[in-house]
């Protein structure tokens, strides 16, 4: 029984430390608590649009941070570049935990803008998006998993081409995706996330400079490595 009871001890020991040290598992954080993440992916851009068919393009650094709140929420904050492009986003998700399973439900706010001034081009870019979110996690002895699904709606969009300004025409829901993230330490209290997510939609911010003239959905696969810091 004692030899049960220091294995059980020592699994759920594991399991907390796992939990307490994810970033994208959805799990509540003390009051004040900060978490962070930095990272990068990269994405297959539709043939269509960049003509060519190169596997994996398009690399898309990002540092995250979460902050613990009352009552189990958080706040989150995040910044994405891939050099012509920025994308700061802020939101707000509430997290509940049963068991080994951890859920979260909230929405992000984004301003964006890029600018594009060499071949020949003179374009700068901007818009507001929000994302609707929903994510599940579950725990094992050694890493969590965790599957996010968002929603993506274009509130404003506007683009500049020399003195000539125009205001988007895009549909306001413009395409969802569903995020899979792997968690596990790499040595001591430090954790590296793999992810994978597929975005289905009209408009891929990143891509933006691909002037792409396509009223429909496109299946844009992205692969994600960061560090839990």
């Amino acid at each position: 029984m004692l030899v049960l009871s220091v294995l059980c001890s020592t699994v759920y020991s594991q399991e907390h430390l796992i939990r307490e040290n994810s970033f994208y598992y959805p799990h509540s954080l003390n009051n004040n608590e900060i978490q962070q993440t930095l990272g990068m992916a990269t994405a297959k851009l539709p043939e269509d649009v960049v003509e060519t068919d190169d596997v994996f393009r398009a690399p898309l650094f990002s540092y995250r941070i979460k902050y613990g709140l009352p009552e189990n929420f958080i706040a989150e904050g995040s910044v994405e570049s891939n050099l012509i492009t920025y994308h700061f986003a802020v939101g707000g998700k509430w997290n509940h935990e049963f068991g080994k399973f951890s859920l979260s439900a909230g929405s992000d706010i984004a301003f964006w803008f890029g600018g594009l001034n060499q071949f020949g081009f003179d374009t700068k870019i901007d818009g507001w998006h929000v994302y609707p979110n929903l994510s599940l996690g579950y725990t094992f002895p050694n890493f969590s998993v965790s599957l996010k699904s968002e929603l993506l709606f274009i509130l404003a969009q506007s683009t500049r081409n020399g003195d000539i300004e125009t205001e988007n025409t895009y549909d306001t829901f413009s395409g969802y995706s569903f995020g899979l993230y792997f968690e596990q330490p790499l040595w001591k209290n430090n954790f590296v996330v793999i992810g994978f997510k597929s975005n289905f939609t009209k408009f891929y911010y990143p891509l933006w400079a691909g002037f792409s003239t396509f009223d429909r959905f496109f299946y844009i696969p992205e692969f994600i490595f960061s560090f839990n810091l």
